[in-house]
């Protein structure tokens, strides 16, 4: 058999400490030392002498100027690390992309000649040698290719470390942070500002003017004002993401030490506590990556510690909404407040995972919290008094205020979004679905919406409530979703049952929950689990055809317990399993003034 040669089998390309998330981590941390830096320099040039006259007011007056000056120099010099940070990043993620598809190529390749080895050892027919060859050599061209295309990734990646340290050393000494605050190119802060403002309520107007800044000047907004770009609709994801990982560094570390010095007010403390929530539901998932860019998976959208009376609002999202083929927004209901994150976003990213499992494209699945869901439990067995509260669960003014921020929210969405337009869907719970309702009604852009659990709709028809498809999950054990069947024994305070007959929309298989007592509320708030978070993962994805249904409440097959007749029976069942050990479980679960807690 004549000689065939085969070439080499290709050298791995190189490991490399530098990654996205640690790259991502570095610019994170120099974002927050800035933002600290410019809230002391903001201080000490408002800080008036304490009654002084003459030369110790002019004293005063200099060493307060001295240190502002210093300060303004510290931040021109942390502007120009935090950018070169910030581009540092983006180069790694882009070679830790190219690094996979190279060792993809590299390991199909090495395969290949693998495979015409075996091949060129079996074969004992000389007319094959052509054909053998052939393969060889095209063989030895892709690996040819793939070697340079390695040498060309190690010399970007050497290019791009160099380019930090350089730019990093350009700024380490006092000298160095002078010259870059006198800067002719340092950006104009207070006109970038004032542009900034003047867009926060057109979103499509704030993504192309963002668009059009340079790397430096989004920096210099990002560390100025953090709370603002942080929660700009429509500004890119990582960009607000940035900002707010940037203002809850900030806040954990000045709320922290004045804590430690005995110096928080009240609603200091409700701030430190929304802060630590955040930060501690972020650390829950700090080592997941995103598989599509091997950046960190979550991004911080929302981060408002101090709003909504102290409860706070906050979004994280599950994946880029930016770059995803398929986006969830997800509104929790009653008694959510930033406190209640942790559990929350796990039914999110229960959610986010059984919709990757779909696969059938990409996915960000992000929880929303930007409303002020109110408190009370409407089905208090012994104590109506939630329902009457004018902040109670049975009004709909905190329905209708949440809807149009996240109207809007949505709106940003839409703006931020890259490539192809996602298929976004928004699902609302309980309380939340209500809030879904008002935003729908306010024309939030939705491709489908998904009710669960809904204590009722502003509008008695899904057509009435959207343009988009309407999807409602209902336990007939659940019952706050009876609650809007009004001439049935329900409230019908918060509008209609979406999983009647005459609201006209599919109502997907959940399952009906446990008929007991005990067990009521726990139904309500089982809605991402089984079967219930499969169907909903399928509409999110967009695979509707593998959807499962039940009948609506009043077709033929979709016989139900009324409200009334459902606490009935299940006081009855818990009865029959035992009195003592329902009577235990509701001396356990109410609190003072007889609400029943979910």
């Amino acid at each position: 058999m004549t000689v065939i040669t085969l070439p080499p089998h290709v050298g791995a390309c190189p490991e490399t400490d530098s990654t996205p998330l640690g790259a991502q981590l570095l610019a994170t941390d120099l974002r927050a030392v800035a933002v600290a830096v410019k809230n002391v320099q903001g201080w000490s040039a408002s800080v008036a002498a304490p009654g002084w006259e003459g030369d110790a007011a002019q004293a005063h007056g200099h060493a307060a100027t001295r240190f502002a000056s210093r300060l303004d120099a510290a931040e021109a010099a942390l502007d120009r690390a935090v950018t070169a940070a910030d581009l540092f990043e983006e180069r790694i993620a882009r070679l830790t992309v190219r690094r996979e598809t190279i060792e993809t190529e590299r390991r199909t390749v090495d395969g290949a000649i693998e495979t015409l080895r075996s091949e060129i050892d079996a074969a004992t027919d000389e007319s094959r040698v052509p054909e053998l060859q052939g393969r060889a050599e095209r063989l030895t061209t892709q690996v040819t290719a793939l070697t340079t295309r390695i040498d060309a990734w190690v010399r970007d990646l050497d290019a791009a470390e160099a380019d930090l340290v350089a730019a990093l050393r350009g700024v380490d000494t006092v000298a160095e942070g002078v010259q870059a605050a006198a800067a002719s190119d340092r950006p104009d802060l207070p006109a970038l500002t004032a542009q900034l403002r003047g867009r926060l309520d057109d979103p499509v107007a704030l993504a192309a003017w963002w668009k059009g800044l340079s790397r430096a000047e989004q920096e210099a907004l990002t560390t100025e004002h953090p709370e603002l770009v942080g929660n700009a609709d429509g500004l890119p994801v990582t960009d607000r993401d940035e900002a707010n990982r940037a203002a809850l560094g900030r806040d954990a570390d000045y709320y922290g030490r004045r804590e430690d010095d005995g110096q928080l007010t009240g609603a200091e403390r409700r701030i430190l506590e929304n802060a630590t929530y955040v930060k501690d539901a972020l650390a829950e998932y700090a080592d997941r990556l995103d598989p599509a860019t091997g950046e960190a998976l979550t991004h911080l959208l929302v981060y408002k510690p101090g709003i909504h009376s102290g409860d706070g609002a906050v979004a994280i999202s599950f994946g880029n909404p930016d770059t995803a083929d398929h986006v969830s927004a997800n509104i929790p209901g009653l008694t959510s407040e930033t406190s209640s994150t942790s559990g929350n976003l796990a039914k999110t990213y229960d959610l986010h995972q059984q919709a990757r499992a779909d696969n059938n494209g990409t996915v960000a699945s992000i929880y929303w919290l930007d409303y002020d869901a109110p408190s009370g439990n409407p089905v208090n067995i012994l104590d109506p008094g939630g329902m009457v509260d004018f902040d109670g669960v049975a009004f709909t003014h905190k329905a209708e205020a949440g809807g149009a921020r996240f109207s809007d929210f949505v709106d940003g969405l839409r703006a931020s979004d890259q490539g192809e337009r996602a298929h976004l869907t928004a699902i609302g719970h309980s309380y939340g679905s209500t809030t879904l309702g008002y935003a729908l009604t306010d024309g939030a852009p939705v491709d489908d919406a998904v009710i669960i659990g809904s204590p009722g709709q502003p509008a008695a028809t899904a057509e009435g409530l959207t343009d988009a498809d309407v999807w409602v999950g209902a336990m007939d054990h659940d019952p706050v979703s009876l609650l809007g069947h009004g001439e049935r024994g329900g409230v019908g305070a918060l509008g209609v049952d979406p999983a009647g007959t005459d609201f006209d929309a599919p109502r997907f298989a959940t399952g009906d929950g446990a008929l007991r007592i005990e067990k009521l509320m726990d139904n309500h708030s089982s809605y991402f689990t089984g079967t219930s978070l499969d169907n909903m993962a399928h509409i999110v994805t967009d695979t509707d055809a593998q959807v499962t249904y039940q009948p609506a409440r009043g077709d033929e097959g979709g016989d139900y317990l009324t409200l009334p007749e459902l606490l009935t029976a299940a006081t009855a069942s818990s009865a029959g399993h035992g009195l003592l050990e329902g009577g235990a479980w509701l001396l356990e679960h109410i609190r003072p003034g007889g609400i029943l807690l979910p």
